[in-house]
């Protein structure tokens, strides 16, 4: 059976009362992830179909089976594409602006401990109110500021006619605006303690029953998450240029991160437990504080609002280390910074996802997609105008429109270079592919097919570059870039151990110490060759044992692409074998592989950091970071003894020899000699002539920042207004009431509310599932399922579940009931 990951990373733009939309599609994509991890609960695709087989929530989840609305819909929809293609829809990377950033962490959370939204969408519809946000303090009583009441009349005329508020606004609507208009000027007068009181309870009220160890994680899968804010003050970066040398630049824009990660044991880590709640309730209450309506955001709001609630922040120094430490360094004090709306620089944070899932390997084929949810996304404007602005007009646009309103052409037009890059490294690796092989069977002798020993197998891989190594020009400039490398991942190490951000002036000391240092040693020959006769690590050169022992990089790109090159097979239909018997064996093949690459992944975890001698390499590397550093290359000949017994014990703790030696020993293992011969032929011809394409692909893939060698084309979809036409009613197909008052009409009313959350849910829908067929081979489109179909099967359970918690609005529940009746 073909096997598919269609992986989502998910933009989510600012909005402020647009939230309310927002959380209706993050219901759905919950929905569609919890329903994929149900369905591949069985481990093989012939238990997946049986008739049985139907959706249920895990046993271990702390997620209640009542309420079930559209997840069964979307199983069913897995399960019929399964007859075809074993598809899994995994979010691993999300990112968030303002009323975004909100919904990206609650989404975030959800994902990661298996936990339902739904307590929120009672917090949506209760709290969210214009009254409630206001700080008792600035609210305005009966007669406060009453020689403006005889104004408002006319104000709220203009309103209507300038399109700010809705032609239907009643009595209530300008009730709430004329107390918020009378409300505290000169200060913002919505309360920022209370908001984060009420992010605060939202996370927790996600908790229910939670199980301990429940996630919608699949096995060796990692979450990142980014959540874009506004630094007020704003924090000094080094740059460093030509003349003079270093320039310090303020930056304003900043990133909150977290992230989670999953073995096949279970979750190793999470940024999204209990402990870490107050700081996602900061990062929400950050990105959110609209200016002028919310007062900005300090550390010490949470720890006031924690001491309060009698509770415990544990997870406080983590989260500040994580993302603060560029701070320290110069001498801020976290708790001093200022954060404002993340929509003020950064209102479409679509870079940020993409840097994040470049980062990401897969172990399947992949359909990566970028989706972003824009919940108010630009009419097509032909005639611009050319009327001038006035004061006013110019003021806000200046300093609040034009920024929130950014294009994202250059994102997505970067995206489409990326994709065109990537579409040339696959034809690059499949037209090589026949030399390759060519060139592996003319060193093993004729013997590709067949089945060998360990010794073998390593003394292959040893000497595998030699026929490379004709073509000097080329082999030299590769195998320094592999020194290199390897210098890297010294330097990140030992920077990381003495708390240097990575472009930090003391982190480019410590590189250019041990590059300085890998000179005096011959790290950089004028030729690298490998004697035909090595069989053990112990006889390479010195820069091949160093390689071998610190190349991370070099190693994670060649098992990544053994991985792609089994994924490749699963797509070979011609030939004498019983697919499930040899896909059988290729699976398992596969997971044992996929636990080497997942070995180096320890090279990111804090905790790897303790198994250095830190006191050490802090004394060595750290001690002269108040003074003037001095002369890299003096510095390594003058400590050159110390340097190479320090980096010498960094090698034996890395291990990377280890993890060499265990792929050996898989690809020499009874599993491989059972394999087809074609089919081991293939596998083989991918591990031992990985130096041929990696030649070729390694510079390419440096361009455009990959850092594993799996690489894959990023799609961009989009879930908005406009892009769901299925259920369209007299007023439109999704017309969202949170749009009016500058954004803030969602907080004018619980029945805008309501609408918002409703076509939120209607537009996900449709959205998520055109998506789920786009991933379908159209040469076996007349085997899938009617997706309209299921469309029309995923509204009804949503409307059912719905229908009664909308009380506010039955006229438009009425109007798309009929719509669904005429699917």
């Amino acid at each position: 059976m073909k096997e598919k990951e269609l992986r989502l990373a998910l933009v989510y733009y600012g909005g402020v009362s647009l939230a309310i939309y927002q959380h209706g599609v993050n219901i759905e994509i919950l929905n569609l992830i919890r329903a994929s991890q149900a369905y591949h609960v069985p481990s093989s695709s012939t238990q997946k179909q049986l008739p049985d087989h139907v959706f249920a929530r895990s046993v271990s989840s702390g997620v209640s089976s009542e309420g079930v609305s559209t997840e069964a819909v979307y199983f069913d929809l897995l399960k019929q594409i399964g007859r075809k293609l074993d598809l899994r829809v995994v979010a691993d990377v999300i990112s968030g602006s303002s009323a975004g950033g909100i919904n990206a962490v609650v989404l975030a959370r959800a994902i990661v401990h298996d936990l339902s939204i739904a307590p929120l969408s009672d917090m949506w519809f209760e709290e969210a109110d214009i009254l409630k946000l206001i700080s008792p303090k600035a609210r305005a009583g009966k007669w406060s500021k009453w020689y403006i009441s005889p104004f408002m009349r006319l104000a709220f005329a203009r309103l209507v006619r300038a399109g700010i508020l809705p032609r239907d606004a009643g009595q209530d609507v300008r009730r709430r605006l004329s107390t918020f208009v009378r409300s505290r000027w000169f200060k913002p007068p919505f309360d920022g303690a209370h908001f984060s009181g009420l992010l605060l309870d939202g996370l927790l009220a996600m908790e229910g029953n939670e199980a301990p160890g429940s996630t919608l994680l699949p096995p060796e899968t990692r979450l990142d998450l980014r959540i874009s804010v506004t630094d007020y003050h704003g924090a000094d970066k080094a740059i460093f240029m030509h003349d003079p040398v270093l320039i310090w630049e303020r930056e304003h824009r900043q990133m909150l991160k977290f992230a989670a990660e999953r073995t096949s044991q279970g979750l190793t880590r999470s940024d999204f437990d209990r402990v870490n709640i107050p700081s996602l309730a900061f990062a929400a209450r950050a990105s959110a504080s609209y200016p002028g309506a919310f007062p900005p955001a300090q550390i010490g709001e949470m720890d006031r609002l924690i001491e309060r609630r009698s509770l415990e922040w544990t997870g406080k120094e983590h989260f500040l280390a994580t993302n603060f430490s560029h701070y320290r360094q110069i001498g801020l004090d976290p708790e001093d910074v200022v954060l404002l709306d993340g929509s003020i620089l950064n209102n479409k944070p679509l870079q940020a996802a993409i840097e994040a899932l470049r980062q990401h390997a897969a172990y399947r084929e992949v359909d990566r997609r970028l989706v972003y949810i824009d919940p108010h996304p630009e009419q097509p404007n032909f005639d611009p105008g050319v009327r001038m602005p006035g004061f006013f007009s110019t003021l806000r646009s200046a300093l609040s429109d034009l920024p929130r309103y950014a294009p994202i052409y250059e994102e997505l037009e970067e995206t489409s270079r990326f994709n065109r890059q990537v579409k040339g490294l696959k034809a690059i690796a499949r037209t090589s592919r026949h030399h390759v092989e060519e060139l592996i069977e003319q060193a093993t002798g004729g013997a590709l097919s067949e089945h060998h020993t360990v010794e073998q197998i390593r003394h292959w891989r040893l000497t595998s570059t030699n026929l490379l190594s004709s073509s000097a020009l080329i082999y030299n400039a590769w195998m320094r870039s592999l020194v290199l490398e390897a210098i890297d991942v010294i330097a990140d190490l030992v920077a990381r151990i003495c708390g240097q951000e990575p472009l930090s002036q003391h982190a480019r000391w410590i590189r250019q110490v041990i590059e300085a240092w890998a000179e005096t040693k011959g790290m950089f020959p004028e030729d690298y060759h490998i004697p035909d006769t090595v069989s053990e690590n112990s006889e390479l050169p010195t820069f091949a044992r160093f390689i071998v022992e610190f190349g991370v990089r070099y190693k994670a790109r060649r098992i990544s692409h053994i991985i792609q090159e089994i994924n490749a097979i699963y797509q070979i239909e011609d030939g004498d074998f019983d697919p499930d018997v040899e896909f059988e064996k290729l699976d398992e093949l596969k997971r044992q592989v996929s636990t080497c690459l997942r070995g180096l992944n320890v090279f990111e975890e804090p905790m790897f950091l303790l198994k250095f001698p830190v006191q050490d390499i802090r004394q060595v590397f750290c001690a002269e970071q108040a003074a003037d550093l001095p002369v890299a290359a003096h510095y390594a000949r003058s400590r050159n003894g110390e340097l190479t017994a320090l980096i010498g014990r960094i090698g034996e703790i890395c291990g990377v020899v280890g993890t060499n030696d265990e792929l050996d020993q898989i690809l020499a293992s009874p599993l491989m000699a059972e394999l087809n011969p074609r089919f081991r032929r293939i596998v083989l011809s991918g591990y031992l002539g990985w130096p041929y394409s990696d030649v070729v692909i390694l510079p390419a893939m440096n361009a455009l920042g990959l850092e594993s060698g799996a690489f894959e084309e990023v799609l961009v979809d989009r879930i908005s207004p406009q892009d769901a036409t299925s259920i369209c009613i007299e007023a439109g197909c999704g017309p969202l009431r949170g749009e009016a008052a500058i954004g803030f009409g969602g907080f004018l009313t619980r029945s805008a509310r309501e609408n918002d959350y409703l076509w939120g849910r209607i537009h996900a829908i449709e959205r998520l599932i055109d998506i789920v067929a786009s991933t379908v081979d159209p040469a076996t489109a007349e085997t899938m399922p009617d997706f309209a179909v299921f469309k029309k099967r995923a509204f009804e359970a949503m409307l059912r579940a719905e229908e009664e918690r909308l009380s506010h609005i039955p006229e438009v529940v009425a109007a798309v009931r009929a719509e669904i009746d005429k699917l």
